[in-house]
């Protein structure tokens, strides 16, 4: 097996030369060098970055549905382009990652606070004015058709 020209660098020091010799490491199967822990880690990392992702489209769609059901005669093409934007970028993230929609309604339950007081905010509307519980299904906050 060929050995790694550079000497291994610490997982803090140069992050971006450290992934590159970790994939070397695993393609020359020499698995005793890699750096187990750091690895995890970063794995775990890359899936909380992708439910943090996730769940800030999903708060952002949900702003402009609400925005679209309280306010239809506001209705704008800004509004509807922001959630088409959204939920391609949710669509793009799912295509990667599929597993993640089955965790769609926990985290759009768990943000649907934070996407009324942004749609207070917004619409100047008080947060009462929009339901209290998340009024849209997991299916309606990805069809790209559903707008109320």
């Amino acid at each position: 097996m060929d050995r790694l020209i550079a000497p291994l660098v610490d997982h803090d020091d140069d992050f971006a030369l450290w992934i590159e010799q970790q994939v070397s490491l695993l393609r020359a199967r020499q698995f005793e060098q890699l750096d187990i822990d750091n690895l995890a880690e970063e794995l775990e990392g890359m899936v909380g970055r992708d439910r943090r992702e996730l769940s800030s489209r999903l708060k952002v769609a949900m702003m402009h549905l609400l925005k679209c059901q309280c306010q239809p005669k506001r209705k704008s093409s800004s509004w509807l382009n922001g959630l088409a934007h959204q939920r391609d970028e949710i669509a793009q993230l799912l295509q990667d990652s599929p597993s993640l929609v089955r965790e769609i309604p926990v985290l759009a339950t768990r943000r649907y606070r934070q996407a009324v007081l942004a749609a207070a905010r917004d619409t100047h509307l008080p947060p009462k004015a929009f339901p209290s519980e998340l009024p849209y299904s997991a299916e309606q906050l990805l069809d790209e058709n559903f707008v109320p």
